[in-house]
């Protein structure tokens, strides 16, 4: 009984923060401008940590060396060289 309580207390107490950080938008009219303010920050938020994640990826990759050596180049011959 004591580890069915413990679980649901840690349970309650990792998530709930979680849920407390969604904004509902629906709370305004749709014309409003604190609408319009609240979906422009969740849009931003979305956004900016997808445009992170996908720097990230592009830093590690190979194509990155690649286009970083082509722009360096000044001809299509020493691209090719090098």
């Amino acid at each position: 009984m004591k580890k069915i309580i413990l679980f649901v207390c840690i349970y309650t107490l990792t998530f709930s923060y979680s849920f407390a950080e969604t904004n509902d938008c629906n709370k305004f009219e749709k014309v409003s401008k604190e609408y319009a303010k609240c979906t422009s920050k969740l849009i931003k938020k979305r956004t900016s940590s997808k445009f992170k994640e996908g720097k990230k990826r592009f830093d590690k990759s190979i194509f990155k060396k690649q286009l970083l050596k082509f722009k360096n180049s000044k001809s299509m011959k020493e691209f090719i060289e090098k």
